[in-house]
Parts: structure tokens; C-alpha cells; sequence
């Protein structure tokens, strides 16, 4: 796990050991135990590295690979290294260290980009070719490891965070105004674009290569559901669920491959408590690390009932209002880009407090995404009730579609859109995301203008556009989840918070083959029909009725957040819009920033209080980064 970045010369040769130095001060958090500068040729590299794998100097970086053609920055983990050694048919004594990185370099030299799909992990990496003069970037499949970048007719920068990146003098430090209306809407900004103008990031499960005549971007990953045939589900969910059982059981273990220590992030919901069990049952015993805000402790509420193997272990974090105010700072400060979501700031204070306990650390991030969580039964159930509504004329019905198919169209233009749909295509009619977007009326205050907003959603649509013909509604629904609140903001926020503490969190459900399995997995399997928070991530469910205790796959989990962002306004509120108010670039951009914050604090609970964490995290980061 670390830091990368480097500048290629598309035209001309320059010295830019400076500008990558520079560079690497500034990932520095994220790789405490060394950090390096390579220059070949038009390229030059830059590493700052967490040792995690072989703790010795012979895992430094950036790496040369034995016959002197390629060298790599590499940040990530690659835990079927040790596979991968196999298959590429090298006597393991004659590695000169025992870090994937080396064995990502091999793995390229032998297959090109066909080695990224034999690759199981997170990463985001650089190799340049000296002997072809390409660099080649690369993204794993979801995004869990960040890569952004900028270019020029003279040069392509990238890093591992956007403060890195700008680095670079060339780089603008401008706020784009079509991304940050998507930012305000959606709480992220959804790739290639980022808030910046100028400054992309590049997309999970992309690649990109450049040399002296071109640049080009393509896929080499994209999660899509490909429903294979089966019994109804009542005859064969046991196999099912022993199945994607035994998947999991292997990501689990997989995801242990470390020379440091290891930890799980448990909470109170299936999906981590299922990698404590399938870890438990593989003779592996965690500690385990929770997080209560001071609210939730008076509750008495654990994750882990008193009668699950191993509790003891486990630590409670309490922490008081008035320290989540003064954590913001930092927290958001670190983020590599803005995200809006008060989780971010609940991960920085888990991870800086389990830091002394471990350096890796599991986690259940990417199983609701994956296996149909949240509230999917209920808002499936909803759009199909809206869309028996649609054809009934009235107020009633008018209210209803209005508020649940977003978009800036009228009632009536929204009516159609749902009559026009077929069942499947209700949620790209709808729009539906799985956090309400902020109103467009919101949005025309904070821009100080009502006016046309031409963008607005229109990067949903475009998603949904890409679904298949014959994608069920629930596919569709999450494959836009996927490529959107699991890579843009859960992702991302994830990898920041970590990596502030210099630490690596690694997710088990986002396994290579049990994505794969999933993925062909009938739309039953995942989410039924009727509203129930036990309606949904089915099949998991199947399994966990013999592995886990009853009232943990029963149970409604609590909201991972960083408590009510609407009480922390009331009761510091001074402070808060502080944060944004003093920052000039975004106040600036937003000319009803101010009128829009001074609304009272219950106007930001539910879904505007996201928009106001969005808010605080861009005006916190925008100061850190410098932005102008």
C-alpha cells in the first residue's frame, strides 16, 4: 500500500525529479517506510511506500524489473501473488523479494494487460516500457485504489491524491463549475471528471496508455449482471448460499496476505459479521474493532451478541460531539478528493484509533452494493407502485411521482416518463439512486441562479443508457450503484481515511470470484419483491441462518455515520459554517452559499444533511489544497 506518481513527456525530455519530490512529500501519509524517484528517459516515477509485504529494503519501489526494460510504481495489494507465481512457472527462490509488486511486474512482462484480469486485489499502478517508450496506468476493477491525472500537449502528470497532483505548477487549482453542480447534487463526482478543471481521475477497471503520438483510455472491467438459468429459488438456496459461503470464506482469507497485523471493522450488520464467521470457522481468529457515537453508546448496543465466540476481543470507540467538530478538519483535509458523507468522517477516527492495534484491516464495504442491500425491497416495491400510479390523474398521485422520479422536468413530463418505461427500465425513468439528489431548487440557490441546469442528472441517465437490453430492474439498478456510491463515494472516501493513518482497508466482498458469482446470480437471489430490511442480500442471508446467530441477520443495522449533522449545526453551528464560509474559492462559487447555510438546523435532516457534509467536506479540502 502506497503513494504514486510521476510525469511523462509526451514531447521533449525534461527533468521533473523536482516536481515528483514534491509530489511525494505530499504522499507521504500514505507511505510512511520510504519513498523513492526513478527518471527514464521522458518518464520519471515517484513511490512513498507502507511496507505491508516483505518488510525489507527489497520492496522499495519504484522497481526495476530484472532485465532493466520495465519499471513500476505500484499501490495496492495483490493477494493471488502468490498464484500468480504459480502461473507464471518462477522457482519462488529466485524472486529477489517477497512483494507482489515484483510479481505484478513479471505478470506484466509475461501478459501485458491481460494480466490485470488475472489479478486479485486493489491497486493502481504505473509500468513504463523503455524499450517500446509507453506508460501504461492501470485501476482495479471497482476504484478502490485512486489514480488521478492531467494533461497537456506536453505532459501527463498523475498521483495517487489530487493535492499530489497539483504539485505540478501546471496544474490548475480551479473548481469546475459542471462538476461541482453534479458534486452538490449527487454528494460526488462521478468519473472520469473530478471537481477540478482539468484533473480526471481515471475510472475503476480502466487503462490507460500513452507513448509519443497518442493517449487513449479504454475498459478492461465493467460489472454487469448475466442472470444464468435455475430452479425456482425455494429449491436450491441452500446450494446457492453454500456456495457464495465457500467464495466468501476464500476472499476472507485471501485479504489476510500481510507481514503486518491484521484487524476486522465490525459492525452491527451481516455483511462484516459474515467475514467474521466464515474467518472464525477457517481457524482464523480477529481482533475486531466498532465503532458507537456518544448517542448510540447509551443504547447499550453491541455489534457482537454476548454468545458470539471470540467478543471479548472487540473495542468500542465513543466519541463526543464537540471532538467530531474539531476531527472534521483533518479528516476532510485528507480526503484525496471531496467526497460528501458523514461516514468519512466516523472511518478517519475508527482507523486513527485502531491504528496502534494494526496496519490492515477487513471490512464489509461492497456487500450491499454487490448483494442488493440498503432499502432496495422497499424502493423496487415503491417504483413499481408509481408506475400503476402513473397512469391514475390526480394530485395525489402528481405529489408522489414528483417527489420519487427526479429530474428537472414538471409532473407531467415525469408522468410520461414512467408510462413510457417498461418494468425494467423504472429505475432509469425514475433516475433512481439510492440517496435522494438534491433538489434542483437547492441547487439553483447555492449557484445563485434558477436557470437552466442542462447537466443535472445527466450523468444517471448515461449510466442507465448503458445497462442491457435485457437487464432486469434490480441489474439495472445495481450496476448504477456500483459505478457510482460504491466506487465514487464509499471507495473513495474509504482509501482516504485509511491511508490519513497510514493503514490499507481491504474488502472481502469485492473478491474477483465472488463478484463473478454474484453477478450471474438471478435477480431472486438478491432482493425480493416486498419491502423488509430482511427482503434483501438474500442469499447471503441463506447462508448465515447455519453460521451466524439469529439476531444478527434479523436485526435492522444502524447507519455507519458520524451522528446528526442537523444537531452538530444547532449546537455549533458558528464553527461549522466557518469551515465553508472562510474558504474564498468556494464561497465564490457558490453565491447563496451563505443564505442557503443560514437555514435552520432541522431544514439538514434527511437528505439535505448529506449535501451539507458534501458542503463541509469542499470547503475544508478546498483550503487544505489551495484551490483558487
Amino acid at each position: 500500500m502506497c503513494g504514486i506518481a510521476g510525469v511523462y513527456r509526451v514531447k521533449g525530455v525534461d527533468d521533473d525529479t523536482g516536481v515528483v519530490e514534491a509530489m511525494n512529500v505530499r504522499l507521504a501519509v500514505r507511505g510512511p517506510d520510504g519513498g523513492g524517484v526513478v527518471r527514464a528517459g521522458p518518464v520519471t516515477l515517484g513511490n512513498r511506500r507502507l511496507a505491508i509485504l516483505d518488510l525489507s529494503d527489497a520492496g522499495d519501489q519504484p522497481m526495476w524489473s530484472a532485465d532493466g526494460r520495465c519499471v513500476i510504481t505500484f499501490n495496492g495489494e495483490t493477494y493471488n501473488f502468490r498464484e500468480l507465481v504459480d502461473e507464471l512457472g518462477i522457482d519462488r527462490g529466485r524472486l529477489h523479494s517477497r512483494t507482489d509488486t515484483e510479481v505484478v511486474l513479471l505478470a506484466w512482462q509475461r501478459w501485458g494487460p491481460q494480466a490485470l484480469s488475472r489479478m486479485v486485489g486493489q491497486w493502481a499502478f504505473a509500468v513504463y516500457d523503455t524499450a517500446e517508450a509507453t506508460l501504461w496506468l492501470a485501476r482495479d476493477r471497482f476504484g478502490e485504489k485512486p489514480l488521478f491525472f492531467h494533461r497537456t500537449a506536453q505532459t501527463l502528470a498523475f498521483a495517487s491524491t489530487i493535492p499530489a497532483l497539483l504539485e505540478a505548477p501546471w496544474v490548475p487549482r480551479e473548481l469546475d463549475p459542471d462538476a461541482l453542480e453534479e458534486y452538490l447534487t449527487l454528494r460526488y463526482v462521478v468519473s472520469p471528471r473530478t471537481i477540478l478543471a482539468g484533473v480526471d481521475k481515471l475510472p475503476g477497471g480502466h487503462l490507460l496508455r500513452a507513448d509519443r503520438r497518442s493517449m487513449e483510455i479504454h475498459s478492461w472491467y465493467r460489472p454487469q449482471f448475466h442472470a444464468r438459468g435455475g430452479a425456482p429459488p425455494e429449491t436450491n438456496r441452500e446450494e446457492l448460499g453454500a456456495e457464495l459461503g465457500a467464495l466468501l470464506q476464500r476472499a476472507s482469507r485471501r485479504c489476510l496476505v500481510s507481514d503486518v497485523p491484521v484487524a476486522l471493522f465490525l459492525s452491527d450488520g451481516i455483511d462484516s459479521n459474515s467475514i467474521h464467521a466464515c474467518l472464525r470457522e477457517s481457524g482464523e481468529e480477529l481482533p475486531t474493532i466498532s465503532f458507537h457515537p456518544a448517542e448510540m453508546a447509551r443504547t447499550n448496543a453491541s455489534p457482537v451478541p454476548a454468545s458470539w465466540p471470540g467478543s471479548g476481543l472487540h473495542l468500542d470507540l465513543v466519541v463526543a460531539n464537540h471532538e467530531r467538530v474539531r476531527m472534521m478538519v483533518p479528516a476532510f483535509a485528507a480526503l484525496n478528493e471531496p467526497v460528501g458523507d458523514g461516514s468519512a468522517l466516523a472511518t478517519w477516527m475508527l482507523v486513527r484509533a485502531a491504528r496502534e492495534r494494526a496496519t490492515v484491516f477487513l471490512c464489509g464495504h461492497g456487500g450491499d452494493e454487490l448483494l442488493g442491500g440498503y432499502r432496495l425491497s422497499q424502493d423496487r416495491f415503491r417504483l413499481a407502485v408509481l408506475a400503476a400510479l402513473a397512469r391514475i390523474p390526480g394530485s395525489l398521485t402528481a405529489r408522489a411521482i414528483d417527489h420519487f422520479v427526479y429530474g428537472a422536468e414538471g409532473t407531467g413530463a415525469k408522468r410520461a416518463r414512467l408510462l413510457g418505461a417498461s418494468a425494467s427500465e423504472a429505475p432509469a425513468a425514475a433516475r433512481f439512486i439510492i440517496h435522494r439528489p438534491l433538489p434542483i431548487e437547492d441547487l439553483g440557490e447555492l449557484v445563485g441562479h434558477d436557470g437552466c441546469f442542462p447537466t443535472y442528472l445527466r450523468t444517471i441517465d448515461e449510466l442507465y443508457a448503458r445497462c442491457g437490453k435485457d437487464a432486469h430492474d434490480l441489474d439495472r439498478i445495481q450496476e448504477v450503484m456500483l459505478a457510482t456510491f460504491l466506487s465514487e463515494n464509499i471507495c473513495s472516501f474509504a482509501d482516504s481515511m485509511a491511508m490519513a493513518s497510514a493503514a490499507e482497508l481491504r474488502m472481502p466482498f469485492l473478491d474477483r470470484d465472488l463478484v463473478e458469482f454474484v453477478l450471474s446470480l438471478p435477480h431472486w437471489a438478491r432482493v425480493g419483491r416486498w419491502p423488509g430490511h430482511t427482503n434483501t442480500k438474500l442469499i447471503l442471508r441463506w447462508w448465515a441462518r447455519r453460521h451466524l446467530p439469529k439476531d444478527i441477520t434479523k436485526r435492522k443495522k444502524h447507519p455507519f455515520h458520524a451522528g446528526s449533522i442537523a444537531r452538530l449545526l444547532r449546537d455549533y453551528g458558528e464553527t461549522i459554517r466557518g469551515y465553508v464560509l472562510d474558504v474564498a474559492p468556494v464561497r465564490r462559487a457558490l453565491p447563496g452559499l451563505e443564505s442557503w447555510l443560514s437555514r435552520p438546523p432541522d431544514h439538514f435532516l434527511g437528505d439535505r444533511g448529506g449535501t451539507l457534509w458534501a458542503v463541509l467536506a469542499l470547503g475544508i479540502w478546498s483550503g487544505a489544497a489551495g484551490i483558487r
